[in-house]
């Protein structure tokens, strides 16, 4: 089968489903998501097996297939049908699964594109769905700051058209990514909204699935000025332990998500941003995150769904009741965190190695930040899950059902089994 009717199916199935979700009645919209879902998560798959998992990149005019398609495609589709599964009944009957699709199928090309100039327009076509998702759900913290970001963008496609100016494209891709991804002192808008509540339009702008290519793109061109890339580099590592205290110190459970995805995201940008290293941590720990962000955000939307958002200066005791749902929190906390047997240690191990551009303090940023982010996810789990159960959470209904377990156990299984068997997952498979 040829590359581009790999890619036409693929694309071809996220734009199809949007389109079902909107035009299919509300309790089959879900399912219509997961099923478009489903098939794209097929042909990545197929597409990455077609060529070795990456060991032979592909070219096919505007279409290349490489080791960051194989790596992150599958695993950001993938991370999408576990929210898609978990997100309540108003979320899915409502038309946010059909934003969602928008977003994955620009980003999808994104991954897809063979130009800077295509990834540029598509990562700006996701950028645009965002701002009018924004816009219509009244989000204009989060609007400010994507519309910033889409501006950046439009003004770096004719620097990359023309291919002069390294620098000035540099800049305006290093900010635009910064403002996509949330990164502190710009995680303002994802704050605002995740604090707002946790459902799917809070989250899906906070998730790390756009952006990040940018900075990829960023790299060979800072290739001539290593002591500037370098620079660039600690300033995000920088970012990444400032926002991991600021989510130690929140007594809100959407704020502190809010925070913990910001150092998430600055680690990876300094990890893609390091071509000294191959940009394989970088590559590697985004795929990670997109399964364990997405799961984290999912089993926090369950828990406001069921209890609201809990204030962590008290103990909750919702353990009892919903046993299932606190090991789900735990596991994609700690996770996230880099904890043993997860793939994200195995991503965090990668980054550690290759970000020697960065020196000892660049891997020490990275240390603190990790422990902050352990730190966190346990006084998360203790605070909503542990103490005294007044009886008020006490009712057995509170646990996962069965749609929600099939979600969160599909993206729990792909976390641990990349932890403990890299070799046997695409997405793990490169670091080796």
């Amino acid at each position: 089968m040829s590359a581009a009717l790999w890619v036409g199916i693929w694309l071809g199935a996220l734009v199809g489903g949007a389109l079902a979700v909107l035009l299919t009645r509300t309790e089959e919209r879900r399912w219509s998501a997961v099923g478009s879902l489903a098939i794209a998560f097929g042909v990545s798959i197929g597409l990455s097996a077609a060529t070795g998992w990456g060991a032979a990149p592909l070219e096919a005019g505007v279409i290349s297939v490489r080791a960051v398609t194989v790596t992150v495609g599958p695993a950001m589709i993938l991370a999408a049908i576990g929210l898609v599964l978990v997100v309540g009944r108003r979320d899915a009957g409502d038309t946010e699964l059909a934003w969602l699709l928008g977003v994955l199928a620009c980003e999808s090309f994104a991954l897809l594109a063979a130009t800077d100039v295509l990834l540029i327009g598509a990562e700006l076509a996701a950028c645009v769905v965002l701002v009018l998702h924004a816009r219509a759900q009244g989000q204009r913290a989060h609007l400010v700051y994507l519309g910033a970001s889409a501006l950046l963008m439009s003004a770096a496609l004719p620097v990359a058209w023309s291919g002069d100016h390294p620098e000035l494209l540099a800049s305006l891709l290093i900010g635009a990514a910064c403002l996509r991804l949330g990164l502190f002192p710009f995680s303002t808008g994802a704050l605002a909204s995740l604090e707002g509540g946790l459902s799917l339009k809070a989250l899906l702008p906070s998730l790390p699935f756009g952006g990040v290519l940018l900075l990829a793109r960023v790299s060979p061109l800072l290739a001539e000025r290593p002591a500037l890339a370098t620079a660039i580099c600690v300033a995000l590592l920088g970012s990444a332990p400032l926002a991991g205290a600021l989510a130690v110190s929140q007594q809100r459970l959407g704020r502190s998500l809010g925070y913990t995805f910001a150092a998430a995201h600055a680690l990876i940008a300094a990890g893609v941003l390091d071509a000294a290293g191959g940009q394989l941590g970088g590559h590697l720990l985004w795929a990670a995150t997109l399964l364990t962000a997405c799961g984290l955000g999912a089993s926090a939307h369950l828990v406001a769904l069921r209890v609201g958002d809990p204030d962590l200066g008290a103990f909750h005791g919702l353990h009892g009741s919903a046993p299932a749902l606190s090991l789900a929190f735990l596991l994609f906390a700690v996770a996230l965190a880099g904890a043993p047997g997860t793939v994200d240690f195995v991503a965090d191990d990668v980054l550690l190695n290759t970000v020697h551009g960065a020196g000892l303090l660049g891997m020490a940023l990275v240390v603190i930040t990790l422990a902050l982010l352990g730190f966190n996810a346990l006084r998360l789990q203790f605070h909503v899950f542990y103490g005294a159960n007044t009886g008020r959470f006490a009712s057995a209904a509170l646990d996962l059902k069965g749609r929600e377990r099939m979600g969160l156990t599909l993206v729990g299984l792909v976390i641990v089994l990349g932890g403990v068997a890299p070799a046997l997952l695409p997405l793990v498979n490169q670091a080796h």
